[in-house]
């Protein structure tokens, strides 16, 4: 029994002129609330008003709605239903009866059924009231009464019966004991009234429930409940300690501060989560543009770290060259299909069908001097990936000097967001540390500096952190730091942020990292667990990188051969439409679409070159003189030098303003005291000035009156005055003082 509505049917006769109102109670045996529409059918819409259309019943809770007949239409019967719908779907039928006034009437009767008390015990009484009222009251009649109490299983019985003539309005008021056997829960009291010709039912629920001491709960008295209660309490306290003991035994403990933290947003890069929570964490995209540096033993995750950032501004739009000494950046341009990373999707918010390839292309590097015309590669939302393993030492440091002198010869546009990111990979091999001569990283002090003006990021990745130079870690505003070994690193962590956040570097999970940047967390170090990445994590095979060496060769040759038609004047609109095919067929790496089109293009090209009877020329690298390099390291410092210079003289120019602010601040400070001290004197003087001619007159007075002895006492007082005065007043004074001794003598 889930719910109960108080009358089941209506069946009415309503004189022409008259009206009646029905109450109708719903009861909700529910354990969650019930939401009802209350509407009508038939010819109804004529006579019949209702005061709620919808209600909201509480569970273990009544409402009711009235009825409101009007007997304000022709004779005649009218028939419908009062429908309810929503949480429950029910029909009270209705029938009314209209009759003209010269018929005899039979009156309507308003019925009220009230519990004074809706909770009983076995064996205790339950008191209820029923009211009464003849609508029309021109005739009194008798009511029969029938009271009956059903139980949640249906079971039905009477409990009495009355007999009553009606004329206006009659009360009852009743009791019931109930008995020892009913058993607790929800009864439904009835009373069913019978009038004339005419049936009407109300309704009312109650509870049987036990005594307090007497509870039980599926069998188990209520003292084991409340003493299992004291027992889960001391449960939960003892979680409350271990979780505490377990929060001091944390992997990552650093001080966060979540709303200094960067949000999801339009410009956001979403990286993963922040560590050991589900909480999302977010990089503000434009501040790659001020750089990041990140550092880590090998297996640390610093790779994948780059990656996702990577991936994040390849969405946002962003142009990314990449220069890879592993090709493990290859996988860029296949989708993610292994099932171990795809499983930890879930784990940050990610779905399987986000896994996805990124448009780009692979270009093999054989010579350090090699020009690199970036400007065909800066194309937004495409990864460009020279690969740089065939270089050796110096090969490698001169070619990442000749691109950092490439980007300055490029001349870009001013930007304020981020439009390109530039990523060196194994940026470390490049410090005397490791083998390298260290005279590249002046030019990557000037890099760090001057790019971000044209929205021109870097993201180095490195080993170690601690060993690079300090010029350039000036010009880095965001470090990351996974997991390391590295004794310069663990020094430099520990002394900069402390033995926690050393800990928690020395414990880091895999793909775990440290971020540290002055836009974040109010400046603290805080810990990231970066997504698993989009693209595969496996490195092209050599025969597919073969294949991006070959083709994009075969490309770059014939598109400078239709450069050359078009200095000749060819119509070359065709053929550079389909040389755009077969790059884009290339960037899919879809290599048998590539066949296609060069079969047809090439001997395209052909063609026109036998028409002009010449031979195209061949395409040539184009490398970078050793002294043009030199040249530009020699540039670069001085560039360095001077931007030094600038940094220092500012600083010890606004020292300087601050030192002459405070010196002028002590003088102005000075002076005012000793402006306040020469007020101070004055007022003093002119005091002991007043005090003197006062006390020289009330001298006067004591000596006209022959009183010598208080003259005395008053005359030692002005001597000590006379001490205190300006000296422009002593002489006055002192003629005045010898007048009045002469009189005392």
């Amino acid at each position: 029994l889930n719910y109960e509505i108080s009358t089941k049917k209506i069946l009415i006769k309503l004189r022409v002129g008259s009206f009646l109102n029905i109450p109708i109670t719903i009861s909700n045996y529910k354990t969650e609330m019930m939401n009802l529409e209350i509407s009508f059918d038939g010819d109804l819409d004529r006579l019949m008003r209702i005061n709620k259309k919808t209600m909201a019943i509480n569970p273990d809770s009544s409402e009711e709605f009235t009825v409101t007949l009007i007997g304000n239409v022709e004779v005649g019967i009218y028939e419908g239903n009062i429908i309810i719908s929503g949480d429950i779907d029910e029909k009270i039928p209705v029938t009314v009866l209209v009759y003209s006034k010269e018929k005899l009437p039979i009156e309507g009767l308003l019925i009220n059924l009230e519990l004074l008390n809706t909770k009983v015990a076995p064996e205790d009484v339950l008191k209820y009231r029923v009211d009464l009222q003849n609508l029309l009251r021109e005739e009194q009649y008798n009511i029969s009464l029938t009271y009956k109490i059903k139980s949640g299983n249906n079971t039905e019985i009477i409990i009495g019966n009355d007999n009553v003539v009606i004329q206006t309005s009659f009360s009852l008021l009743k009791n019931f004991k109930i008995p020892k056997d009913f058993k607790p829960g929800e009864y439904v009291l009835t009373v069913e009234v019978k009038y004339l010709d005419s049936v009407l039912r109300q309704s009312s629920p109650f509870k049987v429930v036990l005594p307090f001491y007497k509870y039980a709960f599926i069998g188990i008295p209520l003292w084991m409940i409340l003493a299992g209660a004291l027992i889960i309490a001391s449960l939960i306290f003892i979680f409350m300690l271990y979780k505490k003991k377990k929060e001091e035994k944390k992997r990552y403990r650093t001080k966060l501060n979540m709303h200094t933290l960067p949000q999801a947003g339009e410009r956001s890069a979403f990286i993963g989560n922040i560590a050991e929570t589900t909480t999302k964490a977010y990089l503000n995209m434009d501040n790659f543009q001020i750089h990041t540096l990140i550092a880590g033993a090998s297996g640390g995750g610093k790779t994948v770290c780059a990656e996702d950032l990577v991936e994040e501004a390849l969405m946002k739009n962003v142009s990314v060259i990449v220069f890879d000494p592993t090709a493990q950046w290859t996988g860029f341009l296949r989708k993610n299909n292994d099932k171990e990373i795809l499983d930890l999707y879930p784990n940050f918010g990610m779905k399987r069908k986000d896994a996805r390839a990124f448009n780009g292309n692979i270009h093999q590097v054989s010579d350090g001097r090699e020009i690199i015309d970036f400007k065909k590669y800066m194309n937004p939302g495409t990864i460009s990936i020279f690969l740089t393993a065939k270089l050796d030492m110096k090969n490698t440091e001169l070619f990442v000097a000749n691109t950092i002198r490439e980007i300055f010869h490029t001349n870009l546009p001013e930007s304020q967001e981020l439009k390109y990111l530039l990523v060196y990979d194994g940026i470390h091999t490049l410090l005397p540390k490791f083998g390298g001569s260290g005279k590249v990283f002046v030019q990557l002090e000037r890099a760090a500096r001057e790019f971000r003006k044209w929205g021109v990021g870097l993201i180095l990745i490195s080993q170690v952190l601690s060993d690079f130079p300090k010029e350039v870690l000036a010009n880095i505003n965001t470090e990351m730091q996974t997991r390391t070994r590295d004794e310069g690193d663990l020094n430099r962590i520990k002394e900069e942020y402390g033995d926690n956040i050393l800990k928690s570097v020395v414990k880091a999970a895999t793909g775990t990292s440290m971020i540290e940047s002055s836009a974040y967390n109010n400046g603290q170090p805080y810990f990231v667990s970066f997504r698993p990445p989009l693209h595969s994590l496996k490195r092209l095979s050599d025969d597919e990188l073969s294949n991006y060496e070959k083709y994009n060769k075969i490309i770059e040759d014939l598109e400078y051969q239709i450069e050359q038609l078009k200095e000749q004047g060819i119509d070359i609109f065709d053929l550079e439409l389909e040389l755009k095919l077969a790059k884009d067929k290339i960037n899919a790496g879809t290599f048998n679409m590539v066949s296609i089109y060069l079969e047809g293009l090439t001997p395209r090209i052909k063609a026109q070159w036998d028409k002009l009877g010449k031979t195209p020329k061949k395409k040539e690298i184009k490398l970078a003189s050793e002294d043009e390099l030199e040249k530009e390291l020699e540039k670069a410092k001085k560039v360095n030098e001077e931007s030094r210079k600038e940094q220092e003289q500012g600083k010890k120019q606004e020292s300087k303003t601050e030192d002459e602010e405070v010196e002028e601040a002590v003088k102005e400070e000075a002076r005012e005291e000793e402006q306040e001290e020469k007020e101070i004197e004055k007022g003093i003087e002119g005091n002991n000035l007043t005090k003197i001619n006062n006390l020289m007159t009330e001298m006067s007075n004591c000596l006209d009156n022959g009183n010598k002895k208080e003259a005395i006492q008053i005359y030692n007082k002005i001597t000590i005055l006379y001490k205190e005065i300006p000296k422009e007043y002593k002489k006055e004074i002192f003629n005045k003082c010898r007048e009045l001794y002469k009189r005392l003598m």
